[in-house]
């Protein structure tokens, strides 16, 4: 079956992060939490991406849980400073949105969203999106990739789909989308791949 449409992950396909500056900027406070607490943190995170609490709620919780001496704005800041580009990248979707509908799906939260979207061009070309925040559910739950191809009008046997985490890849495949494991470091072989499936730029 011809590729119809694309279906993107945001993080570490479109747009590379490491959460490694994050726990830079807070290191005094992540190295002197407990394991429990850390778990605890971390449960926070998975939580909000599940559209648990707004932003602002999660930061809130986030600057009292760590004990950040700084204030819930400057905390945000530093939430959002993990991003940078993928220009190969940003050439590519620049040719494919040319001739096929992009589309993105992925894990994250509304701080996030709303900071990719008001920084990075490369999202301008996707015509909709299925947020984990908003649809409760998250990869690799097939429910979240269902509510995609329903949002999007998509038949799965015509679609691709690209992500850098093998277990969604998985889940992907077994849903019936001809899905790739994208790697930052070789992105010619993405477009190799793009070729073997059809879909030239």
């Amino acid at each position: 079956m011809s590729i119809e449409a694309l279906i993107f992950d945001i993080g570490n396909v479109l747009v590379p992060f490491d959460w490694q500056l994050f726990h830079h900027r807070l290191e005094a406070e992540l190295n002197s939490l407990t394991a429990d607490a850390e778990q605890e943190f971390r449960d926070l995170m998975i939580r909000f991406d599940l559209g648990e609490m707004t932003g602002e709620q999660f930061a809130r919780m986030a600057v009292r849980m760590i004990g950040f001496q700084g204030d819930e704005g400057e905390f945000i800041r530093i939430w959002n400073s993990i991003f940078s580009s993928n220009p190969p990248m940003e050439r590519t979707i620049l040719a494919l949105q040319k001739r096929f509908p992009l589309y993105l799906l992925s894990n994250t939260s509304d701080l996030h969203l709303a900071y990719l979207k008001g920084s990075c061009d490369i999202l301008k070309h996707f015509i909709d999106g299925v947020y984990s925040f908003r649809a409760k559910c998250a990869k690799p739950d097939r429910k979240i990739f269902e509510k995609a191809i329903n949002q999007f009008r998509l038949r799965p046997e015509n679609t691709a789909y690209i992500d850098d985490l093998a277990a969604n890849v998985r889940s992907a495949s077994e849903f019936g989308l001809k899905a790739i494991q994208y790697d930052l470091t070789k992105h010619a072989e993405f477009e190799q791949w793009l070729a073997e499936i059809g879909v030239l730029i």
